[in-house]
């Protein structure tokens, strides 16, 4: 009986610390990989401002009406520049102008409507809009895992792993994930990016809070068992000695 107690103890050990399984990291529920390919394909092209962000606003020439000027070294930084947020409706308040509904038009396009507001009190007026709070962020095998600000107006997936330094020896690149936030729900796309196909799929343009996983490949996952194997080594001593000990009685 003590025989079976200790093997039992020794079985479920074994299984805790060699465990390497790799799960993703979110599954779909009842959404189609078909259907999950259209919706990320038919994601905008270009993120687009919403309600909350905080965004920056420039008129060439005219620092008095800017909110975080371009030529104000306090214009680029979320923790310390000039900027205004849009409210629930979308809509931010402007100098000159008054308020604004922003929602909805990309970088370009949220410049070229605020050009045609100013031109009723400016001449040619040059706008420069920013938005300071649209991050991905990327995680896994990847040489610089982390939070990654979209400061232009279109992030690629193949942009953000230039960003993040490349892929480690030991990524599992047919297997990386695009996670996505959608009405509430985390939906998960399979980008393999081991085939010619990947040159299209590594376009996907990258929206606002999407998150990208790569995962290691099983060369990795044995020398972590290994590495895991050398204290169950000792354990298997300590219970052969026990074992040996209670035959001993």
């Amino acid at each position: 009986m003590r025989k079976i107690m200790i093997w039992s103890l020794l079985g479920y050990l074994v299984f805790a610390w060699t465990s390497c399984a790799t799960p993703r990291m979110f599954n779909n529920g009842g959404v189609t990989p078909a259907d999950l390919q259209a919706f990320v394909l038919a994601s905008p092209t270009e993120a687009v401002l919403r309600p909350g962000d905080k965004i920056t606003m420039s008129i060439w020439g005219h620092d008095n009406l800017s909110i975080g000027s371009l030529n104000s070294p306090y214009s680029s930084s979320e923790a310390t520049g000039r900027w205004v947020v849009l409210d629930k409706e979308g809509e931010v308040n402007l100098p000159k102008i008054g308020r604004v509904r922003l929602s909805g038009f990309n970088l370009k396009e949220a410049a070229y409507f605020l050009e045609k507001q100013y031109e009723q009190h400016l001449q040619n007026p040059v706008v420069n809009v920013r938005v300071l709070n649209h991050y991905v962020t990327i995680l896994g095998e990847v040489n610089r895992p982390g939070k990654y600000q979209i400061d232009s107006e279109k992030v690629t997936l193949l942009g953000l792993l230039g960003d993040a330094g490349g892929l480690t020896d030991y990524a599992q690149y047919d297997q990386v994930q695009l996670i996505r936030q959608h009405e509430g729900q985390s939906l998960s796309l399979l980008v393999d990016l081991s085939t010619f196909d990947a040159l299209t799929e590594g376009q996907t343009t990258l929206q606002p809070d999407d998150i990208v996983y790569i995962p290691a490949k099983g060369k990795k996952q044995s020398e972590e068992v290994l590495q895991r194997a050398v204290p169950i080594v000792s354990i298997l001593t300590g219970v052969a000695v026990l074992i040996s000990v209670f035959d001993g009685q």
